[in-house]
């Protein structure tokens, strides 16, 4: 029991460091399917 919750937890943090790791790197989906021709309201 005690390692299914430590993979648990330690999947939640890898998926959140995910997160922000690509939202800083620039591939959000905005930033990766929009030219500048097109206007993104945030």
């Amino acid at each position: 029991m005690k390692v299914m919750l430590t993979a648990f937890a330690v999947t939640a943090l890898i998926s959140v460091g995910a997160y922000y790791g690509l939202q800083q790197a620039g591939f959000g989906a905005g930033e990766s399917t929009a030219s500048s021709a097109v206007r993104l309201s945030e």
